[in-house]
Parts: structure tokens; C-alpha cells; sequence
């Protein structure tokens, strides 16, 4: 996509009330790890402070709920609720900012869509970085692409003659895969899953040693 894509048939994914409560959950770290120093989406409504802060409280409601009671179950409720509203006001307001510029909405942590009907096959991802930040993990941050409902990671240990599948992830900007196996060598590919073939081709393998 360039700079000069029009926005008028896409739009970050705002319709939270459907998300799962994993999936809500991530796409609030999504948008917390994409967020910080933008260059373009610099002015937001809800403060990445406060959205951290619901995000937590949410978490943490989550984990009370567990326990049940209805007390505990409102106190999750109302926690989602006001992440929910809080991610809502900043997707709208990035959808905003961006101007024609999809390219700098796909930088959002949001999941972009296009409001046309017509499905279409999807891009193929990238693999920005794979990263070692705690030991027996592997951090794999993506490119997302236009129409992506979910992601799906594989990695090669025999430089890839064989493929494991790992669980589906919400977004491609943070991909945690654990546990891993110090010492080994993981080839890692991901692909987005939508589109009129039901998922992109996989992406550019890259290898890493897991600490």
C-alpha cells in the first residue's frame, strides 16, 4: 500500500464487544507497544499511562473473577468496558490522523478492515524481528496486513524440513513463543488467516539462536 491509499473503505477494528477477553486483552498490549513516541498518532485521547492502567485493571479482574461471586464478575465487567471504550476513542482517532495514509494505520496495534464486501486474498506478511528477551521465549514482531483476523506462527528446528504450528495470535506485532529450547536454532515463518483463500503465504523465514 502507499502513502496515496485512500481510507475511505478501511477502518481499524473497533467492534470490541465480540472480541474474547484474550483478544481484547492483547490488543490493548498490541496498541501499548505500538503507540509509544509515534510520529503520527502523537495527540490521543485516552493517555497510553491510562490505557495501561485499564489494561492492568482489567487483568487483574479477570484473575478475581475466577473466583467467583457476582461482585467480582461486575468488577470484570466494568474493567472491560472501560478498556473497550478507551481502545475505541484511540482506533477512531488513528483512523482520523492517518488521513490517506494506510500504510501509518496498519502502525496503529489495530487490526485494519476494508468495508468492502468483496473478499480478496490476503498480502503476505513480514517478519520485522525476532527477538530473545527472556530466556526459554522468543518474541516475534510482524508486519500486519489489511484484513488479517488472526495469525499463525510455525517454526523449523531442522532448517525446515519439518514445521511445528504454534496457538493463533490476535495481532502480529507481538508474537510470544514459549517455551523454547536454549541453544536451538528456530527457523520462524507467520501467516495472516482471512482473505478469499482463508490465509496469506507465509512469510520471509528468519532464524535465531533461543537463549
Amino acid at each position: 500500500m502507499s502513502a496515496t491509499t485512500t481510507l475511505k473503505s478501511y477502518r481499524p477494528v473497533t467492534g470490541l464487544i465480540r472480541h474474547t477477553e484474550d483478544a481484547l486483552n492483547n490488543l490493548a498490549l498490541d496498541v501499548l507497544d505500538a503507540l509509544p513516541n509515534h510520529p503520527i498518532f502523537n495527540k490521543l485521547p485516552v493517555s497510553l499511562t491510562d490505557l495501561a492502567s485499564y489494561q492492568a485493571d482489567f487483568s487483574a479482574a479477570r484473575v478475581e473473577a475466577r473466583k467467583g461471586g457476582t461482585d467480582r464478575t461486575l468488577i470484570k465487567k466494568v474493567a472491560r468496558q472501560t478498556l473497550m471504550d478507551a481502545l475505541v476513542k484511540i482506533g477512531l482517532y488513528c483512523r482520523g490522523e492517518a488521513h490517506h495514509d494506510l500504510d501509518a494505520l496498519l502502525t496503529s496495534g489495530f487490526a485494519v478492515v476494508s468495508t468492502n464486501r468483496q473478499s480478496r486474498p490476503l498480502a503476505t506478511p513480514a517478519i520485522i524481528a525476532l527477538i530473545n528477551a527472556v530466556s526459554g521465549q522468543i518474541k516475534v514482531r510482524g508486519q500486519a496486513v489489511l484484513n488479517g483476523r488472526m495469525y499463525l506462527v510455525r517454526t523449523s528446528t531442522d532448517g525446515g524440513q519439518t514445521w511445528t504450528l504454534w496457538p493463533e495470535f490476535t495481532g502480529a506485532r507481538i508474537m510470544v513463543l514459549a517455551p523454547t529450547v536454549p541453544g536451538t536454532v528456530y527457523t520462524v515463518q507467520f501467516c495472516a488467516l482471512g482473505g478469499s483463500t482463508g490465509r496469506s503465504a507465509w512469510s520471509n523465514p528468519v532464524s535465531i539462536m533461543a537463549t
